[in-house]
């Protein structure tokens, strides 16, 4: 059915734009409660870290580093939560490409960020409650915020940082259009990023070069603004850092993600 042979006439502009993207996101929020395997891979994955990195090498850590490393590791751990949750958007998105999903969409008479936009917005839903979740984890081990503001804007890092990498995966997708090809392109991208940072282990034994990526990578400017937003310290420049991060992978990511997916 065309827009023209619609029997009502459909909101446009910002309005009908807005309306759009959380019809998309209400989509991709059922698809979660009916396969709860989308929230529970971001959450496993978290409590695996979590408890790997604690108690294996949590003894071993901490003595070297001379940290308190439940304070040290939990923040990481939560950042990392975010940035696996956020693969399910390329995943999913290719999904649809692969099977012709898409090719409903656009023959109705919506924004065609939308389906981007509704798809990245759900998956950050779904984020904030796995990395509610992992932060409970957290606190069993004996993590704690200082405060209720510090969590809040800890957790809002997390999230922006996952809502960012949203975007990157989408971008994958659109441009590859198979579930499998984005799953191992995916992590052929963010295992560096992962074990090439902070999240873990401080970097003060890396080797020169491999620190100074390590210490300013998104991932670990936004781990370190959480650790100290958690701690009640000073954050110095990683909160801006990390707004800064966020803002210019959206720049970057946001526009050329629609420019692949009207061309896919």
């Amino acid at each position: 059915m065309s827009a023209v042979d619609l029997p009502f006439e459909p909101p446009s502009g910002v309005r009908g734009a807005l309306i759009d993207v959380w019809t998309m996101a209400r989509r991709d929020l059922i698809r979660t409660m009916r396969q709860p395997e989308y929230l529970s891979f971001s959450v496993v994955m978290g409590v695996f870290f979590l408890v790997l990195f604690e108690l294996v090498f949590g003894g071993v850590i901490a003595a070297g580093a001379g940290v308190d490393y439940d304070q040290y590791l939990v923040p990481g751990v939560l950042v990392i939560t975010a940035v696996t949750g956020a693969l399910q958007t390329g995943n999913t998105l290719a999904v649809d490409l692969q099977y012709g999903a898409d090719k409903r969409f656009r023959s109705l008479p919506m924004s065609r960020m939308a389906v981007l936009a509704g798809r990245t917005v759900a998956d950050t839903i779904r984020n904030a409650v796995a990395v509610g979740l992992v932060a409970a984890v957290g606190y069993a081990f004996g993590f704690r915020f200082t405060s209720a503001g510090s969590a809040v804007a800890a957790l809002a890092l997390t999230v922006g940082i996952g809502y960012a990498f949203s975007w990157i995966n989408a971008a994958i997708a659109a441009k590859v259009r198979s579930a499998e090809l984005v799953g191992m392109l995916s992590m052929f991208w963010l295992f560096p990023l992962m074990f090439g940072s902070n999240l873990f282990t401080p970097t003060v034994a890396m080797p020169a070069w491999v620190k100074a990526f390590a210490d300013n990578q998104p991932i670990s400017v936004v781990a370190t603004a959480v650790r100290a937003l958690a701690n009640g310290s000073d954050p110095g420049l990683s909160v801006v850092g990390s707004g800064a991060w966020i803002v210019g992978l959206l720049v970057v990511f946001v526009p050329l993600s629609v420019r692949l997916y009207r061309r896919a």
